[in-house]
This record gives C-alpha cells, sequence and structure tokens, in this order.
C-alpha cells in the first residue's frame, strides 16, 4: 500500500473521566504518535464492531480514493487514479480496483493498468511500530517501460519509470517500519520499448512471487514470463520465455539465475537492477547459439545460409542514456554457404553509436584468418549506417583453397597471405569501396620465373623434350605452383589493380589497371615465357576459371609479349606484340617470330608475323581459331601466308605428309580459310633444289586450290637439267 497522509483523526467519544487534583502537577503531554494512535484504535474498533455484524466488504468511498490517489501521485509524481477502494474488515482486506498509473507525459500510454490490487493487512500490528502487511496480490495488470534517446533537452535521454522511492533522506533510527511478507502479481504483461535503437520485449503471462524470510529476513523472490515476443529494429521478431529467482535488498535486485529461452539461442543470467537508479542494471550472461536460427532473424532477407553452433560468453549494461553489450565469442565450426571456418572465436561490442565484432580469428584452409566487422553510426537520425569489414588472412593453403573452391581449369600450389579492407553503407553494398592486398608464395623448392629470359633458362629448356603423346588442349597442369603480389582498391564502379604480378615456374605476368568487376576492362601487362605452351595452358585455365571454358593451342617456344587486356574476363580482347624463340607448333620447330596480336572470341589475329630461321622467312596475316572444332561452327581458319625458302620437310612434318619422300626449300603464297582440316583456298607453291623419290629436280611450281578433301595442283611445271615437265594433279 502507498503511503497515505491523513488528517487527524475525529474525536472518539469515551467514559468521563474524573477530574485531577488541583494541586497535582499537570501531565506532561503524550508524543503525537500515541494520540494518533489512539485515536486510530478507536475507529478500528468501532469498524470491527460493525464488521462482526455485516461481513460485507464495505467501499471507502471517493473521499477516501481521492486521497489515495493524492498520496500515490505525491509520492511517485506521476498522476495515479483508483477505480474504487473498499476494504473486506473480515479479515482485514483491503481492494484496489482499475489502477492506473499515467505514462510520462499525456497522451502517452500508461506506465501501469492492473484490475484488482488486494492487500491483507493485519491492522493490529500498527501499535508495535511495525506495520505488517502479510500478502499483496495484483492480477490482469499490464506494465509499458519505454525509453527514449537523448536530445538537446535531454542529453542523457528519457525513460518513463516513475520514482519508487521516497523523497526522505534522513539517516537517523527509522520511527516506524513496514514489512512486507510475501506478494504476488500474476496473468500479467510486461513491454518494453527502447525508441532509440528501437527495439521491444512483448511478454506474456508474467508472474513474479516475492516472499521474506523469518530466519535471515530476506526478500526472495520469482519472476517468469511465457511465449513472449521481441523485435530489434527491422529484423524479425523472435519468440522468447524466461524463469528466474531473485533477492532484493533494499532498492536493489540481485538475479542469481536467470534462463532466458528464444529462438536460437539458450543463455543462463546474473544480473543487478538499481530500481532507485533505474534504468541501471548489469547482467552477466552465457549463451548456446544455434546460427542458422539467428541468421534467419537478423538477415531474414540476404540469401546466404550459415550452419553451426556457437557461445558468448559477456555483459549487457543498460545505464540512463545508454547501454553496452560486451563479451567473447567462439564456435568450433561456422559455414557461410560453401566456405568453412574452425575454431572461430572474436570479441563483440554493441553500444547505442555501434556495433563492433573485433579480434576474431578462425583456421582458414591451412592459414589463419582475422577480421574486424563495424557498424556505426547507429541511432543517428538522417545519417546512414556505416559498416566496415576489415580481414588478414595468413598462409592459406591454395591447393585445399582452390580445391573447395573446385576450380575448374585450374588448381594452385603455393600459399596466400594478403588483407581486404571494404567501406559500405548497409543496404548498399554496390556502393562500397574499400582496398587490399594478395602475396602468394610458391612451394619451398619452387623457383618462380622471373621477368627477364636468360639465356641459361632457354638453354635448360631447350634440353627437355617436347609433351609426350597425343596433344590435349584440356590438361591437366596439377597444382600449379605460383609467387606473386596484387594490390587493388575498389570503388562502386571499378577494382583498380596496383603495380602487380604473379609468377609460375615457367611464366611471369606483371600487369596494373582496371576493371568494372569483370567488365570495361582496360589492364596492360607484361608476359615472360619460358615455355608459351605452359603460358597458353594457364591462360585457359583462368579464362576456364572464370566461366569461360577455354582449351590450350599446340604451340611451344620461350618469348615475351606486351599488350592490354580489354572489355569482360570471360570474353576478353587481348591486344599486344610478341616475340618468341624457338617457336614451335604442330610438332615442328620455326624459329625465331614477331607479331602484332589480338585474341578475342576464342580466335588470335595476327597481323606483321614474321618468323625466321636461318634464311627462310613466313610472313602470316589472317585469323586463326583457337582450338577447334568451334561450338559456334565458325570457320578456323581464314589467313594470308608468304613463304620464302623454307625447308619443304617442316611443311611435310606440320601437315602430316611425311610419307610422301619430297625434299627441297619452298617459297610461295598462300590464301587459306574454313576448316584446319579441310580448308579451301589458292596460292602458288615453288620448290628448289628439290629431290622426289630419290630424282633430283632444279624447279618445281604450280597454283594450287584448296578444296576441303584435297589440294588440286594446277599448270605444275618440273625443271630438270634442260629439260620440263608439265602437268596437273
Amino acid at each position: 500500500m502507498l503511503p497515505l497522509k491523513e488528517d487527524p483523526p475525529a474525536p472518539v467519544e469515551t467514559p468521563a473521566q474524573p477530574e485531577p487534583p488541583a494541586s497535582a502537577p499537570p501531565p506532561s503531554g503524550r508524543p503525537r504518535w500515541r494520540r494518533v494512535a489512539l485515536g486510530l484504535l478507536a475507529l478500528v474498533v468501532a469498524i470491527i464492531a460493525g464488521a462482526l455484524v455485516t461481513f460485507f466488504t464495505i467501499d471507502l468511498g471517493p473521499h477516501l480514493r481521492a486521497r489515495a490517489e493524492r498520496a500515490g501521485t505525491n509520492y511517485m509524481h506521476r498522476p495515479l487514479h483508483i477505480g474504487r477502494l473498499s476494504a473486506k474488515l473480515t479479515p482485514g482486506v483491503f481492494v484496489v480496483e482499475d489502477i492506473v498509473i499515467e505514462g510520462l507525459e499525456p497522451g502517452h500510454r500508461p506506465f501501469l493498468t492492473a484490475r484488482k490490487i488486494s492487500v491483507v493487512l493485519p491492522w493490529w500490528s500498527i501499535f508495535s511500530r511495525k506495520l505488517i502487511i502479510e500478502s499483496v496480490e495484483m492480477t490482469d495488470w499490464d506494465m509499458i517501460i519505454e525509453s527514449w534517446p537523448s536530445s538537446p533537452g535531454f542529453p542523457n535521454g528519457r525513460h518513463n519509470f516513475p520514482k519508487f522511492t521516497p523523497d526522505s533522506k534522513s539517516t537517523g533510527p527509522k520511527r516506524f517500519t513496514t514489512t512486507l511478507r510475501s506478494m504476488l502479481a500474476s496473468r500479467g504483461r510486461f513491454t518494453y520499448e527502447d525508441h532509440g535503437t528501437p527495439w521491444s520485449t512483448a511478454a506474456r503471462d508474467l508472474r513474479i512471487s516475492l516472499s521474506r524470510g523469518d530466519v535471515d529476513r530476506a526478500y526472495l523472490g520469482r519472476a517468469s514470463f511465457g511465449d513472449s515476443t521481441i523485435t530489434i529494429q527491422k529484423y524479425e521478431p523472435f519468440h522468447a520465455s524466461m524463469q528466474s529467482r531473485f533477492l532484493i535488498d533494499g532498492s536493489k535486485l540481485h538475479f542469481d539465475r536467470i534462463d532466458l529461452a528464444s529462438e536460437g539461442a539458450q543463455s543462463v543470467l546474473t544480473g543487478d537492477i538499481d530500481m532507485g537508479r533505474w534504468p541501471e542494471q548489469t547482467y552477466q550472461i552465457a549463451s548456446k547459439i544455434d546460427f542458422p536460427t539467428q541468421k534467419n532473424i537478423f538477415f531474414h532477407r540476404d540469401t546466404f545460409q550459415v550452419s553451426g553452433k556457437g557461445d558468448f560468453h559477456g555483459t549487457f549494461h543498460l545505464f540512463k542514456g545508454g547501454r553496452e553489450l560486451k563479451g567473447a565469442f567462439s564456435s568450433p565450426l561456422v559455414g557461410v554457404n560453401a566456405w568453412r571456418f574452425p575454431d572461430l572465436r572474436g570479441s563483440v561490442l554493441w553500444v547505442p553509436e555501434r556495433m563492433e565484432v573485433t579480434n576474431a580469428t578462425s583456421a582458414l584452409y591451412g592459414g589463419t584468418a582475422h577480421f574486424d566487422y563495424r557498424l556505426a553510426p547507429l541511432n543517428k537520425r538522417d545519417v546512414p549506417i556505416g559498416a566496415s569489414w576489415e580481414v588478414a588472412y595468413t598462409d592459406v593453403d591454395l591447393a585445399q583453397l582452390t580445391d573447395f573452391l573446385q576450380t575448374k581449369g585450374l588448381r594452385l600450389g603455393g600459399r596466400a597471405t594478403g588483407r581486404n579492407h571494404l567501406d559500405w553503407q548497409l543496404g548498399k553494398w554496390s556502393a562500397k569501396r574499400g582496398e587490399g592486398e594478395v602475396r602468394a608464395s610458391a612451394p619451398d623448392g619452387v623457383a618462380p620465373m622471373t621477368r627477364e629470359l636468360s639465356p641459361e633458362l632457354l638453354a635448360q629448356q631447350a634440353l627437355l623434350p617436347p609433351e609426350a603423346g597425343p596433344f590435349d588442349s584440356h590438361a591437366s597442369l596439377g597444382y600449379l605452383p605460383i609467387a606473386g603480389r596484387v594490390v587493388y582498391t575498389l570503388d562502386p564502379q571499378w577494382i583498380t589493380l596496383g603495380q602487380s604480378w604473379v609468377a609460375t615456374p615457367k611464366t611471369y605476368v606483371d600487369f596494373e589497371g582496371r576493371t568494372a568487376y569483370g567488365d570495361q576492362s582496360r589492364i596492360p601487362f607484361h608476359v615472360t615465357s619460358l615455355d608459351w605452351l605452359e603460358s597458353d595452358r594457364v591462360l585457359a585455365g583462368i579464362m576456364t576459371a572464370f566461366g569461360s571454358p577455354t582449351g590450350a593451342v599446340d604451340i611451344g617456344g620461350a618469348g615475351q609479349f606486351d599488350g592490354v587486356m580489354l572489355l569482360g574476363f570471360t570474353k576478353p580482347r587481348i591486344e599486344g606484340k610478341f616475340s618468341g624463340e624457338r617457336m614451335r607448333a604442330w610438332d615442328t620447330e620455326w624459329g625465331r617470330g614477331t607479331a602484332n596480336v589480338v585474341i578475342e572470341n576464342s580466335y588470335v589475329t595476327v597481323s606483321e608475323s614474321v618468323i625466321t630461321d636461318g634464311t627462310s622467312e613466313i610472313r602470316t596475316d589472317g585469323k586463326f581459331s583457337l582450338g577447334y572444332p568451334r561450338r559456334d561452327n565458325g570457320e578456323e581458319i581464314n589467313a594470308r601466308v608468304r613463304i620464302n625458302r623454307r625447308r619443304l620437310a617442316d611443311l611435310r612434318h606440320a601437315f602430316e605428309l611425311d610419307d610422301y619422300p619430297v625434299e627441297g626449300v619452298v617459297s610461295g603464297e598462300y590464301h587459306l580459310y574454313g576448316k584446319y582440316e579441310t580448308p579451301f583456298g589458292f596460292g602458288r607453291l615453288a620448290i628448289d633444289d628439290g629431290t622426289a623419290y630419290g630424282e633430283p629436280f632444279e624447279s618445281a611450281t604450280a597454283s594450287l586450290r584448296f578444296e576441303g578433301a584435297g589440294v588440286r595442283l594446277d599448270a605444275m611445271e618440273i625443271r630438270k637439267s634442260t629439260g620440263t615437265i608439265t602437268k596437273a594433279a
């Protein structure tokens, strides 16, 4: 019961007493409390006498109800309304009905509404200066606690929790005490709304019981609620239930155990609430977390998947003007889509202005990863929430990583170390900005190729035999050892590559430039190759890994290429200048070569191509397919070739005509188009210093017509000494 400031009791009629003798000294005045007590006693005796007759509940009337409302209002500094105030004279039960404690301001929702509060009060205990309240029971009640963020008028924010402690600051001995033996509040509803975050809790079937021990005289209590709904910002609402035990020590509530079951988490808490300094409260938390369920609450609209379970140990502190959740989390294994992060652990901090995940570490495919994630600023009107993601990784095994990624066409060997930093606004991932670096080291004992093509390396490579067996354009390179350094920055439109390089044992590439996330690229680059076949297999593997299946071309040799990659990664256009040594194709070594090259749509277009070997020279302009047959059924060759004094044996071997015993040096000009194996075209052939089937001749000339299934020779003329043979074939 709230203390009531009563008027002095009305006089009670008592039997007349004899006048004291005149000579006796005047008696000392009774203390005021004793006079009040006697008056109350007389009033109570009269009421009880009436109760013995009626045994009815009596409405105490609007006057007492108004005084009770006024006293409660003054005590809490918050308007109190009572629908009905009554007393059942036997056995001394007081009933307060339809109670309303108003909200912080007019128009706000009430802080408390209650259908009924019953108080069992042994009235005679008042004479011992110790008022005993046997029990208080409140039923069908609804409490709403609200808090608002800071503002110019309220720098620490505001809340609607009334003042439940007396104004008196007296430290002297108490002249009067009130003891509550038990209390029960049942069938309650509790709502907490933080308008700053925002987040809210709506608990149903809330039950609170409280009792005072006879020995230790401590107030012990239990609180529980059934299915409740918690809503945080715009995330999905989730359900929770709670059981707890607590101890009251003055204005403080100490919870020695809280069992909180919510969707995706099972938590055990201990903590303290200081009712005199509301909303001051602190809890220690130990939680078991189910990550898939939590993802569906906080990232419901996102399509990624998570797996795993974890633990959280930390504290939650709610105070005037703010809150703080901090602690550490751990999990033996967390999955994000197909990615796996063993032994994940880190720290989290969530305060009104920011949320941080820091010092997070995990094993990562043979190496380790460290990351930090931040959201800030939070709860600032008209200021977007920024996110930052900082990742560092060390000694990641590239073989394990590319096996996990199931990269088609290319698997790597070595280890990678690097970092990546991203900044973006929530909901605007496409507007992200960032920068990073990747450094790769080749496996022990493997020397990566350098930019310089030294004579020593060329000599060593020349001693190696050609690739054995029939040519396979999709042959695997195994786990290709790599080394290198890639530096990049990102903005909403571009990935910009700084001066970077990557090397395998036989290929070195340095590059810089930019790409619109795989499109509209312009990346100048330089290639040094000790084996063009390996380099072409690497290029084909990269294109295949980016979604454009590509086979290698049977070409060998060593050399350099300076060019630029344009357009998209899956359908690039490569322009540049090529130079090579010991060029090899169709199982034939052709010599030194230079050319201007354009590669696009699985074609290589060659211009100003010159291949020399001793006194021979081959000049080529045209278009060649990188692999055949083509999926688009397009032509595979359309080229003009001019040959000057090339060994006929090289051409016979290249075109698989070794069975024809014709030798000499060849000159001529040809235009070929169509399919590689069944070309069409025309040209003129000239052979000098030749032999045919063991018979020498001085020269032979003919016009050529390529007709798909064969070659027609027109106006063929063979000169031997003083004779001439003319024929067609």
